[in-house]
Order: C-alpha cells, then structure tokens, then sequence
C-alpha cells in the first residue's frame, strides 16, 4: 500500500484505466462463452429445421453447428478483446497523459517560485477542475509577488526611515568630535530627539507586525465614545497648542455607546488626531465629532475632520499604506512620523468591525473616519461642542 501511495499519479491512472479494461474484457469472454450456446440451441431449435431434415441426421447437424460456432466465437472474442485491449490502453495513455500533463507544469511552476520566481503563471486551457486549480495556482503566485514586492518595498522604506535619524545623530557626534559643535544641552537636546524618533519607529515597527500577525487582543465591551474623543484630545492638546491649533470635541449630550476596545480605539483617534494636527497649519480647526450613520443605525461614526492643507486625489488610494507619504519632503523634513500610524488605524478599525476612510479636498482640508458598532439605540441628535485650546 505505501509503496502505491508513492507511485506517480500518471502511472496510477494507467494502471487504473487496463485493469478496468482487463476487468471488462474478462467479462466479457466469461458471458459470451456461457450464454453463446444456449442462445444458439435455442435459436437452432426455432429454426424449423427438423421439419425439413431425415431424423437420423438432425443430433450430428446440431453438434457440428454447435462447435464451429463455438469456435468462432471464441476466435472473435479473443481478437475483439485483444483490439479492445490496444485501442483502450492507447487512449488509456492520451487521457492519462493529458490530466497530469497541466499537474506536473504546475510542480515545475511551484518549484520555480520556491526558488523565487514569482512571475510563473500557468495556461488555463479549461474550465473544468484542472482550469480551476490552475485559475487558483495563478491567483496564489499573483499573491506572493505583491506580498514579495510589499516586502522589498517596506525593507526600503524601514532603511530610509532610520536612515535619516541616524545620518542626523551621526552628523551631531561627528561634529562634537571634531570641535565643530559643543556639547551643549541643545546639541545634547538635539540628538535625543532623533533617538527619541527612532524608538517611537521600532514601537510602531513592532506594534504594526503584533497588529499583521493578529497577535494584539482586541477586548471590546460597551464604551462611551464621546468620553474616548475627550480623552483623546486632550492627550493631543499640547501638541496642538504649540503649534496654534485649536481642538474641538462635538459629540451627543446624552452617553453614546459603543462596541469597541478602549484603549485601541484611543489609538486609532490618537494617530488621526496626530496626522491631523500635522498636516493643519497655525490658526486651524481640527474637529472630532461622532454621530450615528443615517444608512446604518446600527453604527457610529466618528470623524475627525481638519482644515489643513489636504491630501491629493491620486494620493487617496494609498493614505493607509505603511511608510506612503503624500508629501515625502515635508515629512523628512520635519522628521515627524513615522509613515505607518494610519496603517496601525486601519488594522484597529477592522479588528473591530468597522471600516475606515478619508476625503479630502486639496487646500481645504481633510475628513478621516472610521466607524464601530453602535452598543445601544438611545441617542440624543444634539451636539454640545467642547473647545480644547
């Protein structure tokens, strides 16, 4: 038995095919030389011939009838079986060869893209099971070369990201070194900042890959999102205010709750919050508000809506995306950010239930939001606006 399981499918159809041929050929030599006879009595008998023929010679007719057509049939059994036997093994060959024909492209295809050739692509010539496993063969290759591709794309991204913290730090130490720049305190300042930003990168590098792997636990209970909104902007408040941004809270008077995970869902409207007090120039308005979705009473939006400087219609697309910036020189900059809070947001959002999105319209500003499930139909429509400046 083991050594039939290791047996090549190609040879197991074969095999598969004659011994069915084998049976049916048997089967039908067994038949024949038991019914062939006594059909042939019983029609010899029906014939009427012992009407015409002297009594004497009747027995001797029938038993001479009786072998040679025995004989014959026996002959042309044999050489039907045997014709049978070449005309099923050949096609026995075709039909095998053309099922594990496309299975073993698609062993030489696999082994290609284990060795890192993720461009192979099968022909799909049919609709049946095989076009299906080759359909689905290619869909998995597509799927590996993105995942390769995203994978040389956010080693890049991770080496530029440090790369200009550290070129900057090291840019600092060479100059102390070589007397060009005292150790001062603001020098001192300085270079603990760009530590500061490579620390906050590799937190959001490991959170990011928990988060991917499915390794964060999200513990939704029922939670008042306008107290997580308060909460929210006054962690982002001193930012805000040190950059001339003022911070307002809109939300229903009476307790709006929410299915969430508290302190996720503080994560996702702290790195919003952060994008959006990045991007709002001194003098602007970032609002968070929350209300429930008019098509949808079962969900809650919350929003967090700026008057900053907009995000591009062809950059939209890819806003969640680790390390995409729309303006790569602004950020690099300032050094502010490290390219993957909104990607983080995103992968909150979902674990929850809830979607995600922006809109943005260039030089007026920019609405992020995000849904999560409703936890009770009570809402007062109202809103008490709360500034934080």
């Amino acid at each position: 038995m083991t050594r039939w399981r290791r047996t090549s499918l190609y040879w197991r159809l074969l095999i598969s095919y004659l011994l069915v041929v084998g049976v049916a050929s048997l089967t039908l030599y067994l038949a024949s030389e038991a019914l062939a006879p006594t059909f042939f009595d019983w029609h010899l008998e029906h014939m009427g011939w012992s009407a015409v023929m002297p009594r004497g010679m009747m027995p001797d007719l029938e038993a001479t009838l009786s072998g040679a057509h025995a004989r014959a049939m026996q002959q042309a059994v044999l050489w039907g079986v045997l014709a049978s036997a070449v005309v099923a093994g050949a096609l026995s060959l075709f039909i095998a060869g053309r099922i594990t024909s496309p299975l073993r492209q698609m062993q030489r295809a696999s082994r290609r893209i284990a060795a890192g050739s993720y461009g192979e692509r099968l022909p799909v010539a049919t609709s049946d099971e095989i076009g299906q496993l080759a359909s689905a063969f290619n869909d998995m290759a597509r799927s590996l070369a993105d995942t390769e591709e995203r994978r040389v794309e956010l080693l890049a991204n991770v080496a530029h990201e440090f790369r200009t913290p550290l070129s900057s730090l090291y840019g600092y130490l060479e100059g102390i070194e070589d007397g060009h720049f005292a150790a001062s305190p603001e020098t001192l300042r300085a270079c603990r900042r760009q530590v500061g930003r490579l620390e906050h990168l590799v937190d959001d590098l490991s959170l990011l890959s928990r988060v991917e792997a499915g390794q964060v636990r999200i513990a939704p209970e029922a939670a008042d999102v306008g107290r997580i909104m308060e909460q929210s902007v006054a962690a982002a408040l001193p930012e805000a205010t040190s950059k001339g941004v003022t911070l307002r809270v809109e939300h229903p008077s009476a307790p709006l709750l929410v299915h969430a995970d508290v302190q996720r869902t503080g994560q996702i409207l702290a790195n919003l919050l952060a994008n959006a007090v990045r991007h709002t120039p001194s003098g602007g308005d970032v609002v968070v508000r929350a209300h429930v979705r008019p098509d949808a009473a079962a969900d809650v939006v919350v929003e967090v809506v700026d008057t900053g400087e907009g995000v591009p219609a062809e950059v939209l697309p890819h806003v969640f995306t680790r390390f995409y910036r729309g303006d790569k020189a602004r950020g690099r900059e300032t050094g502010s950010g490290s390219g993957i809070g909104l990607t983080i947001a995103k992968h909150f959002v979902e674990a929850q239930g809830g979607r995600i999105g922006v809109e943005s319209t260039p030089g007026v500003g920019s609405r992020f939001w995000f849904t999560l499930p409703r936890a009770d139909q009570s809402l007062d429509a109202s809103f008490t606006p709360f500034i934080a400046n």
